[in-house]
C-alpha cells in the first residue's frame, strides 16, 4: 500500500491551525473580555520575569558591608541604605508577588469567562445543526456517538481557548521577560546556563505525534462509550428479558479497558516530557556551577541569578505541554467542526412557501423512492386525498404504507414524481409550516421524562392550561391522569414507562388534539393495544379525525372498515381504492387480507383452546 502524500509544509500548518482560527471566530461577541485577559497575562509575564531583578536590588541592599580595615587614613565610610532603604527595598518583593497574583487572576478569570460562553455558543449551534438534519442522518449516526460529540468534544476544544489562549500569550513574555533580565544581570552566566535549553524541543515534539494519535484514539473510544451507554439504557427492557446484563457488562468493560489503554498512551507521551526537560536542566545547573568556580560572582548575584533560572521552569513548563495539549484539543474540534459542516439532505429552498391554514388537500403524482437499496419502497404512485376525509393504507409489511406517511412529513423527497399539499409541491413549501399543519400518532408513542402536562403542552406550547386539559378529556384521558398520584403533574418516566400502552397513546392523541393540525397521519395508532384500551384509544382516534384530512395505517381492518377511502399497497405499488365494500368485490389482495384477518379471529373464539 503506498503512503499518503505529504502536504507542503505551508499547507500543513494551514490545516494544524485552522481549527483554532475557526475557534476564535466564535470569540468576537467577546473579545473585548478576551483582549482584556490577553493584556493581563502579559502584565501578569512582564511582572513575572521582573522579579529575578528585583530581588537581586533588594539582595544588594541588605548586602552591603563596610571592611573599616581597609580604608585608607582619614577616608570617611561609604554609609549603608539604612533600615528604611532595606525595608523599603524588600517591601517590592511581595508588591511583585501581589501584582503577579491579581494579573495571573484576571488573565484566567476573563479568559474562562469567555470560553465558557463559546463553549455554551458552540453546544448550542451544534446541536442546533444535528436539529436541523434529516431523518436519514439520525438513521445513520449513532445516538452515543452525536451525545459525545456534544457534550465530550466541546468540553475538550474549550480547553484550547482556557488553556492554550492563556499560556501562548502570558507564557512566552515571562520566558523572555526572564531571560532578558538574567542577560542584563550577567550574560555570560545566563547563555552558559540556557546554551541546552534548545534540547528541551526534542521531547516536545517527538511525543508531541504520539498524543495526538493517542488522543484520536482515546476520543474515539470515548464515543463508543457512550454509544453503549445510551443504547443499554434504551434498551434495558430487551437486555432483561434475554438475561443478557452481563453480556453488555463486558461490552462495556472492554470499551473502558481500551479507553483506559489510549489515556495511558496519552499520560505516558505527555508526562514524560516534564522529567526529560528536568534531566536536561539538571546539566545546566552544573555548568552554572563551573561558570561560578571560574568567575567568582558574589552570592547574592549567584542566589539572583539561580532564583532567575528557576523563575523559568513553570513557563517552560507549560509551553511544553501546550503542543500536546493542542494536539489533543485539535482532535475534538476537528470532530465537532466536520460535524457542524454535514449538510442536510432535506433543505428548505430559497423564498419556501410558509402555509397558512391547510385545506388538507394532498396528491401524490408518480412517485417513486428508495431507501439508498435498488428495491423501491414506493413506485409510480398517483393519488389524491381530498379534504375532510378518511383514507386507510393497507397491505402486508414492506408494501410502502409508512413511506407514503414519511413522504407526506418531507421527512425524504421522492427521487421521482411529486408530492404537493393544496397545489404547491412539498419542496417548495418551508419544512416548519408543513409540519405544523399534519399531526402524526404512531404505534411507538414517545413521551418525554417529564409531567403529563408538558407532554400534552407538547403539541402547542403556548397553549392555556383550560385547553391542555380540554385536549385530554377529548382524548379520554382526563379521568386517568385524575387517578395519577400528582394528577397532571405526575411524572411519566422515561417513555412514559410509569402508563399503561392505552394511557400512553391517549396522551399521544391529546397532544395531537392541541396541536389542532387540519391532516392527521395514524400510523397503526391501535395495533399493540389490548381490546379493552382499544377501545378507549379508537374513541379517541374518531374524535380527533373530526373534520380533518386522515391517512391513516392499521393491521386491524377493523378499526378503517368505514373510511371513504381505503388505499390497498403491494410491493411499493397502489393496486386498488375504493370503500370496504367495493373492494370486496374487485380486489382479491383485499378480500385475502380481510378473510384471512376475520376468519383467523372467528376461528380463535369459536374453536376451543388446545388442552
Amino acid at each position: 500500500m503506498s503512503k499518503p502524500a505529504k502536504l507542503p509544509f505551508p499547507q500543513l500548518m494551514r490545516a494544524f491551525w485552522s481549527p483554532y482560527l475557526r475557534l476564535l471566530g466564535y470569540m468576537t461577541p467577546y473579545r473585548k473580555r478576551f483582549f482584556l485577559g490577553i493584556a493581563f497575562g502579559v502584565l501578569a509575564g512582564i511582572v513575572s520575569g521582573s522579579l529575578t531583578l528585583v530581588i537581586l536590588k533588594a539582595g544588594e541592599s541588605i548586602g552591603v558591608k563596610i571592611d573599616k580595615s581597609q580604608l585608607m587614613p582619614g577616608a570617611i565610610p561609604t554609609a549603608g541604605p539604612g533600615i528604611g532603604g532595606v525595608i523599603g527595598m524588600s517591601l517590592l518583593i511581595p508588591l511583585v508577588m501581589v501584582l503577579r497574583g491579581i494579573f495571573s487572576y484576571l488573565n484566567v478569570y476573563y479568559l474562562a469567562w469567555v470560553s465558557l460562553r463559546v463553549l455554551r455558543d458552540i453546544r448550542t449551534q451544534l446541536f442546533a445543526h444535528l436539529m436541523s438534519q434529516s431523518l436519514d442522518f439520525f438513521n445513520r449516526e449513532k445516538t452515543g456517538k452525536l451525545m459525545s460529540r456534544v457534550m465530550s468534544d466541546t468540553r475538550v476544544t474549550q480547553n484550547a481557548l482556557t488553556s492554550i489562549s492563556g499560556d501562548i500569550i502570558k507564557d512566552p513574555i515571562a520566558v523572555m521577560t526572564q531571560i532578558g533580565v538574567l542577560v542584563a544581570i550577567d550574560w555570560k552566566f545566563s547563555l552558559t546556563t540556557l546554551v541546552l535549553f534548545p534540547l528541551c524541543i526534542i521531547p516536545v515534539v517527538v511525543f508531541g505525534r504520539k498524543v495526538r494519535s493517542a488522543g484520536k484514539a482515546e476520543e474515539k473510544e470515548s464515543a463508543q462509550m457512550s454509544i453503549i451507554l445510551q443504547e443499554t439504557f434504551a434498551g434495558v427492557r430487551v437486555i432483561k428479558s434475554f438475561a443478557r446484563e452481563s453480556y453488555q457488562t463486558e461490552q462495556f468493560a472492554k470499551s473502558s479497558d481500551t479507553q483506559c489503554q489510549n489515556s495511558l498512551r496519552v499520560r505516558r507521551s505527555s508526562d514524560i516530557v516534564q522529567p526529560l526537560i528536568e534531566s536536561v536542566s539538571a546539566f545546566g545547573v552544573v555548568l552554572a556551577m563551573v561558570y561560578v568556580y571560574y568567575y567568582d560572582i558574589s552570592f547574592i548575584k549567584f542566589a539572583a541569578l539561580c532564583g532567575g533560572i528557576f523563575m523559568l521552569y513553570q513557563p517552560v513548563k507549560n509551553l511544553s505541554r501546550l503542543p500536546m495539549l493542542m494536539q489533543k484539543c485539535m482532535v475534538s474540534a476537528v470532530n465537532v467542526f466536520e460535524l457542524m459542516e454535514t449538510q442536510p439532505s432535506i433543505v428548505d429552498r430559497p423564498g419556501a412557501i410558509v402555509l397558512g391554514r391547510s385545506e388538507g388537500r394532498i396528491d401524490f403524482e408518480k412517485v417513486s423512492f428508495d431507501y439508498g437499496s435498488d428495491k423501491a419502497a414506493v413506485q409510480d404512485v398517483t393519488l389524491q386525498i381530498e379534504p375532510g376525509k378518511k383514507y386507510a393504507l393497507v397491505g402486508a409489511s414492506g408494501a410502502g404504507k409508512s413511506t407514503i406517511l414519511s413522504l407526506i412529513m418531507r421527512f425524504y423527497d421522492p427521487q421521482k414524481g411529486i408530492v404537493r399539499i393544496d397545489g404547491h409541491d412539498l419542496r417548495d413549501v418551508a419544512q416548519h409550516s408543513l409540519r405544523e399543519t399534519v399531526g402524526m400518532v404512531t404505534q411507538e408513542t414517545f413521551l418525554f421524562h417529564d409531567t403529563i402536562y408538558e407532554n400534552i403542552r407538547y403539541g402547542r406550547l403556548d397553549a392555556t392550561r383550560e385547553e391542555i386539559i380540554a385536549a385530554a378529556k377529548s382524548a379520554f384521558a382526563h379521568d386517568f391522569i385524575l387517578a395519577q398520584p400528582d394528577g397532571y403533574e405526575t411524572i411519566v418516566g422515561d417513555k412514559g414507562c410509569m402508563l399503561s400502552g392505552g394511557q400512553q397513546q391517549r396522551l399521544a392523541i391529546a397532544r395531537a388534539l392541541l396541536k389542532n393540525a387540519p391532516v392527521l397521519l395514524l400510523d397503526e395508532a391501535t395495533s399493540a393495544l389490548d381490546s379493552e384500551s382499544e377501545r378507549m384509544v379508537q374513541a379517541a382516534l374518531e374524535r380527533l379525525a373530526e373534520g380533518r384530512t386522515v391517512v391513516a395505517i392499521a393491521h386491524r381492518l377493523s378499526t378503517i372498515l368505514n373510511s371513504d377511502c381505503i388505499v390497498v399497497m403491494d410491493h411499493g405499488r397502489i393496486v386498488a381504492t375504493g370503500r370496504h365494500d367495493e373492494l370486496l368485490q374487485k380486489s382479491d389482495l383485499y378480500r385475502s387480507l380481510y378473510e384471512l384477518q376475520f376468519h383467523h379471529h372467528d376461528s380463535l373464539n369459536s374453536e376451543p383452546l388446545p388442552a
